[in-house]
């Protein structure tokens, strides 16, 4: 989270767009310890879940602290999601076998 948050903080970043704040924290996360770490990728499956994220609440009113702190949560959710996902196919799969 703390790395998100230095990412976000030299920016104006309430002013940037969902996606380009995703870009800039999906790096942060991946890159962390990087002083000015390269946005993530458009075509990143994980900029999408964030985005959606961002367009539910209120982020340009929170502080970079906690919109940090939601942003990592969501992706955390989503990647739970997606491992229980995949086991569930495979037990699916499994029984059909």
């Amino acid at each position: 989270m703390r790395a998100v948050s230095e990412v976000l903080s030299p920016y104006a970043w309430q002013r940037l767009t969902p996606e380009m704040v995703s870009r800039r924290a999906l790096a942060a996360i991946d890159e962390p310890g990087t002083a000015d770490p390269v946005p993530a990728a458009r075509h990143d499956e994980r900029i999408g879940v964030l985005v959606e994220f961002l367009r539910s609440c209120r982020w340009r009113s929170m502080t970079a602290d906690a919109v940090s702190r939601q942003i990592v949560t969501a992706l955390d959710t989503w990647r739970h999601e997606s491992q229980w996902l995949e086991i569930e196919l495979r037990w699916l799969s499994d029984a059909d076998s």
